[in-house]
């Protein structure tokens, strides 16, 4: 019997505090479903190579896709 497959939400990571466009750094991460029927956000603590130091990370929307 096959697995079933679980499904994950692709997310856009930016350091707390500023904003989608100011940003120099970012990372993606997976969001699990039982976060999203918890509604829980995620917060992650990652380094920042721009300020050499480790900082919170907030989800932020994705940036809209240009052509």
């Amino acid at each position: 019997m096959a697995k079933a497959k679980k499904s994950k939400k692709l997310v856009y990571l930016i350091p707390e505090g500023e904003s989608r466009n100011s940003h120099t750094h970012h990372y993606m991460a997976h969001i699990t479903a039982s976060m999203l029927s918890n509604q829980r956000k995620l917060r992650v603590k990652k380094y920042n190579p721009a300020k050499n130091k480790h900082e919170w990370f907030i989800v932020s929307k994705l940036p809209k896709h240009t052509k």
